[in-house]
């Protein structure tokens, strides 16, 4: 009954939860405002018929607590699957921003925090040079004049074989909910760092890998760990810590819900090539062949959070 009472008064508008930034990081000042972005990507198959899902979920109050989403198909040349980078990330984050800005009186972010699911290591450099990239000119257009907003771009990895354990000399026994491993098993020199946000009900707890891919606003390790476990509080289908921050969950279950959702055949594509080619041709593939679909829903839901 909790979770059905929560994921009502979400849809509606109500706030369940909030996260005080003030209090999670240990240089916040008044004047700071947050944003926080989550993005992901499902694929169905290597088919042309059934495209990958592209969603992007961010606040869009003041509280960081309510959430709009953007949904785009993304159609790769030639049924190839597995189109990892979003395409149309700038026009989304845009919306997504006056969105925000309708919300809080004209206001606009000075810091954005932006989790990325779905990334694997070796795409980490394609994605730094692609939505990175995307993000900051989708400032550029909404901010004009005034100052850019700071960007912490985090990917967010759940599928990996660490676990850990508590061992009392007789048994092992899951580790707590907020245990963080930042030294010994991680990168030497990148950032990153394990978090078990969730306490398991059954079977081994499975922590999540968080890798800070960028991050002009300085965070240190400890702001980002208490942010991140702090947000896993926030998810509006669960009275608990879920397993991942909100954004990143929402961002999931927008992709995943949107998969039913009929859109009219109305693709774009910056580059269009219907020849065969061969396995040469194939490498040469790149992001402006993708062919792409925005969701358009009625404005009554569109900027509600209809995917919880």
């Amino acid at each position: 009954v909790d979770n059905l009472s929560q994921k009502i008064n979400g849809k509606l508008g109500g706030i369940n939860s909030v996260v005080n930034t003030k209090l999670a990081l240990s240089h916040s000042s008044r004047e700071d405002i947050f944003m926080f972005f989550g993005a992901d990507v499902t694929h169905s198959t290597c088919s042309t018929d059934r495209p990958s899902i592209a969603s992007v979920v961010a606040s869009r109050d003041p509280t960081n607590t309510l959430y709009a989403a953007r949904i785009c198909e993304q159609y790769p040349r030639k049924g190839r699957c597995s189109v990892e980078i979003i395409k149309e990330l700038d026009r989304m984050v845009v919306d997504l921003l006056q969105v925000f800005s309708r919300t809080c009186d004209g206001r606009l972010p000075n810091k954005i925090v932006f989790y990325r699911d779905g990334v694997d290591e070796g795409q980490y450099q394609k994605v730094l040079d692609n939505e990175v990239n995307k993000i900051k000119n989708a400032c550029r257009i909404v901010y004009g004049d005034r100052p850019l907003p700071k960007l912490t771009f985090i990917v967010v990895k759940k599928r990996h074989n660490t676990r850990f354990f508590l061992y009392d000399g007789k048994q092992t026994m899951n580790v707590q909910a907020g245990t963080v491993i930042d030294q010994d098993i991680t990168h030497p020199f990148q950032f990153d760092f394990y978090l078990c946000s969730q306490a398991a009900i059954m079977g081994t707890s499975r922590p999540t890998l968080y890798h800070v891919l960028h991050d002009d606003i300085g965070f240190s390790s400890d702001d980002v760990q208490r942010l991140t476990y702090w947000l896993c509080h926030t998810d509006m289908r669960c009275t608990k810590s879920v397993s991942i921050p909100a954004p990143v969950h929402y961002a999931h279950l927008a992709a995943f819900g949107s998969r039913a959702l009929n859109f009219d055949d109305d693709r774009t594509t910056d580059n269009v090539d219907d020849d065969d080619g061969d396995d040469e041709q194939l490498e040469k593939y790149s992001i402006d062949d993708i062919q792409t679909k925005l969701m358009v829903l009625d404005p009554k839901v569109a900027d509600d959070m209809w995917f919880i």
